[in-house]
């Protein structure tokens, strides 16, 4: 039974050596993957934040001078089209200007005109006085010449009655001579007026209707050279109002953009500041770790220690065969001095019906001589002693060497694992001690 028990002691001593012997391989493989990955992640050394930093920096500073370009350049387009509104501005005003000069010059040309045909007037009616001048002064002459007659009749008795011969000549040749004149003058006008008043009359309607067409004409032309400018100018300055307004309108809803884009990229670039103040915690959390991954190893012998003590105790605990060994010598060695070969023989065969096995035999017969009895029990004891204090000395030490760890899990498991494996061991060195030496002999046997 203590046979069986301790191979399944050896197989769990074993198998613990084996795991043990692995598990820091598979520790120092999951430690360097972890490491290589956090490596690819975060940077690793104070020169790689800087640049991450210094990056990030670049980025926004680019992004940041590229919305601060779109400001200028909208900036640029709001005062080209102030400039441009300006100017159709100053354009509409010369125009205005220009029109009006025209107007003026329209109003003077039409009030030329206007004292022309007040002049032309003022001919048709002096020529109309003349008529009526020259019809009374006809009508004076006849009656001149109507009491000339009488006159002359009378005269020339008063004449040679009076004896005033000089004085009648005189007053006749004057009256003749007004006569003359009148009929003269009254004969020229008469001439003037057939010559002239049709000439004049239908010279004067035609330069005026003539006239008055073309100014008409070309008032009119003016009115609508005017009229087509004056809309032209309005649809400009409506459009530039528009222009202006959609570019006001545009630029404060562009400013309102870029506001919030340099907002968002300030909230961005403190994102970004406190990523790069969580990778800086996270490389000197990991900056730490590796620090005790190099303790841990730098512990690595104190292990090779506790590995070589593990194996001793499997040596040790794979030795049940030297008592047996003792027991068969203790056999041979009494067989030859006392000489009785056919008593021993006789009670080995009646020991080996109940038994059925090779090793009870030697055994028994080993129990009965008085000499070698002593040796292997005292052996055993030896044995299981040495077992049961290289397993305390292994435990404590394994415990030991887990206390500065930062598992705990780890340290429970290495002192749970190594624990069961030591246990079966004392426990055998403790039912030994408890047990008789016939029994012990039997057990060892």
């Amino acid at each position: 039974m203590i046979e069986a028990v301790m191979y399944v002691a050896l197989g769990f001593c074993t198998a613990g050596l084996i795991g043990l012997a692995i598990l820091p391989a598979f520790y120092r493989r999951a430690a360097r993957l972890t490491e290589e990955a956090l490596r690819a992640v975060n940077p690793s050394s104070y020169a790689e934040v800087r640049a991450a930093q210094d990056q990030e920096r670049a980025r926004h500073a680019v992004e940041l001078r590229r919305v601060e370009r779109l400001l200028e350049s909208e900036r640029e387009k709001g005062t080209r089209f102030h400039l441009e509104a300006s100017s159709a501005r100053q354009e509409i005003s010369e125009l205005i200007k220009a029109h009006e000069s025209q107007l003026d010059e329209l109003k003077s040309k039409m009030s030329l005109q206007d004292n022309e045909q007040k002049a032309v007037d003022l001919l048709t009616a002096e020529i109309k006085t003349l008529k009526g001048k020259l019809a009374d002064s006809e009508k004076a002459l006849a009656e001149s010449w109507a009491t000339a007659k009488p006159e002359n009749a009378t005269g020339k008795s008063s004449i040679s009655s009076l004896d005033e011969a000089d004085f009648a000549p005189a007053t006749d040749a004057m009256a003749l001579a007004t006569i003359t004149g009148l009929e003269a003058e009254v004969a020229t006008l008469k001439a003037k007026l057939t010559k002239y008043e049709p000439v004049v009359a239908t010279e004067i309607e035609a330069t005026r209707e003539e006239s008055a067409r073309a100014q008409f004409a070309e008032m009119e032309a003016q009115l609508v050279d005017i009229e087509s400018k004056y809309v032209a100018a309005q649809a400009e300055v409506t459009r530039l109002s528009l222009m202006l307004d959609s570019a006001n309108v545009e630029e404060e809803g562009r400013e309102d953009l870029l506001g919030s884009q340099i907002e968002k990229l300030t909230n961005a670039n403190a994102q970004f500041v406190d990523d790069l103040e969580n990778k800086e915690r996270a490389v000197v959390r990991l900056k730490g770790q590796i620090k005790k991954l190099q303790r841990d190893l730098a512990e690595a012998p104190q292990l090779e220690q506790v590995r070589r003590d593990l194996l001793d105790l499997t040596t040790r605990l794979s030795a049940p065969e030297e008592p047996a060994r003792i027991v068969r010598q203790a056999k041979k060695t009494p067989v030859a001095v006392a000489g009785k070969g056919t008593a021993s023989k006789g009670k080995v065969k009646r020991v080996r019906k109940p038994a059925a096995s090779a090793d009870v035999q030697p055994a028994a017969e080993a129990v009965q001589k008085p000499l070698p009895k002593k040796a292997p029990v005292d052996t055993a004891n030896s044995k299981s002693s040495d077992i049961a204090s290289a397993a305390e000395a292994l435990v404590s030490r394994i415990v030991a060497s887990n206390r500065g760890q930062e598992k705990p899990k780890r340290k429970d498991l290495s002192v749970a694992t190594v624990k069961p494996k030591i246990e079966p061991a004392r426990e055998a060195a403790a039912t030994e001690k408890r047990q008789p030496p016939k029994s012990k002999n039997k057990d060892v046997a």
